[in-house]
């Protein structure tokens, strides 16, 4: 049975092929697609798909150029026997009507088969490229995305000169296909990924991941005999935002306090929501409590500034308060799980709150027990 792909070649020439090309072009296909669906990483599959092309058509070597995120210039993703200089060389090629045969398939949107680069115009401003690495053709295939729109290439180079046949046209073309689907899945597995664990309004880390990383951080601090310490943030009054101005408004207000204390903490700590008003942070490799004081004071510090709440209440913006309190636990001081830390922290969190003195409350189980008395 022909795939998909095949089929859908059939008006450029398919049917040209001879019965054993086209069993290579669906053996391509039914290879890589293995390789997605049992689960194994997008990098293995295409380079994998590189040199399976390169096995089929000899003398050749295969890449997979891909726009940055900015959709400004082409980075090497794929090309497992390039040379490191030839990578380095193409990376930050920007598409355009003489920008070899990548750059141009993918300005264009059209295959290009370029079969000799010492005299064709579209390699006119890469002959350096074309004297080191002793290409003389390369037949390029823009690779679109699922509105049909170019965003990279696969490419075979050749060290002689010459034209690709109708079978090297359509496996060229099935390669573009595989990548692009192999591109779409990884984009989706990323979305997945995302959702699953961060949160959608701050975009922070949600319960689900901290859980993740507190459970890494305490076997790795059992191991090495070291502590860690955890952060449970609650904001003060914070319905109060809600009544006044509605939960868009509170929402916003989530968002800004999210964003200001993501910046005070360092990047190997993590920082999550897990759910309403209420933050936890991971602080690894941390004993001393006049630095862990130290943190809380500057997480303290980041929402001194009112927060401005455009376009809200009787004026164009207007200005809200926003504090929070704070309570400390510390492994392996005040528990040996995740889920004893948590409650430590939270009972002193409460304990803050009730405090006059100070939004800052290490646990103590002393105070914990007078709190709930």
């Amino acid at each position: 049975m022909k795939s998909k792909s095949i089929a859908l070649d059939h008006q450029n020439g398919i049917d040209a092929l001879t019965l054993e090309e086209s069993n290579k072009l669906v053996k391509v296909q039914r290879d890589i697609l293995e390789i997605v669906v049992t689960g194994n990483d997008s990098q293995s599959a295409l380079d994998s798909l590189c040199k399976i092309t390169e096995d089929i058509v000899d003398n050749s070597i295969a890449s997979i150029m891909i726009f940055n995120a900015c959709r400004t210039e082409l980075l090497v993703r794929a090309a497992p026997n390039l040379s490191h200089q030839a990578c380095e060389d193409l990376n930050g090629l920007v598409p355009g009507e003489f920008s070899g045969s990548c750059g141009t398939a993918v300005y264009k949107g059209v295959p290009q088969f370029v079969c000799d680069t010492s005299t064709d115009e579209r390699w006119k401003d890469l002959q350096k490229y074309v004297y080191d690495f002793n290409v003389h053709a390369c037949w390029s295939m823009p690779i679109v995305d699922s509105n049909n729109q170019p965003i990279g290439s696969f490419a075979l180079s050749s060290f002689s000169k010459r034209e690709p046949n109708q079978f090297q046209k359509n496996l060229l073309q099935t390669a573009s296909y595989l990548v692009s689907l192999v591109l779409r899945r990884e984009t989706e597995s990323i979305m997945l990924k995302q959702a699953a664990h961060y949160d959608a309004l701050t975009n922070i880390p949600n319960r689900n991941l901290f859980n993740e990383r507190i459970a890494h951080a305490m076997a790795k601090a059992s191991r090495s005999g070291s502590s860690l310490a955890i952060f449970f943030i609650d904001l003060d009054n914070f319905k109060q935002v809600n009544d006044d101005y509605g939960h868009n408004v509170g929402d916003m207000v989530l968002q800004e306090v999210a964003f200001r204390l993501q910046k005070c903490i360092r990047r190997e700590d993590t920082f999550a929501r897990i759910g309403g008003d209420e933050f936890i942070l991971l602080v690894e490799n941390n004993e001393a409590v006049v630095e862990l004081t130290w943190i809380a004071e500057k997480l303290q510090n980041a929402l001194v500034n009112p927060i401005v709440l455009k376009g809200v209440g009787n004026s164009t913006n207007d200005d809200y308060q926003i504090s929070a309190s704070m309570g400390i636990s510390i492994y392996p001081t005040h528990g040996l799980t995740s889920d004893e830390l948590l409650e430590c922290a939270d009972k002193a969190m409460y304990i803050a709150k009730a405090s006059k003195n100070s939004n800052i409350q290490f646990y103590s189980e002393s105070e914990s027990v007078r709190i709930e008395q």
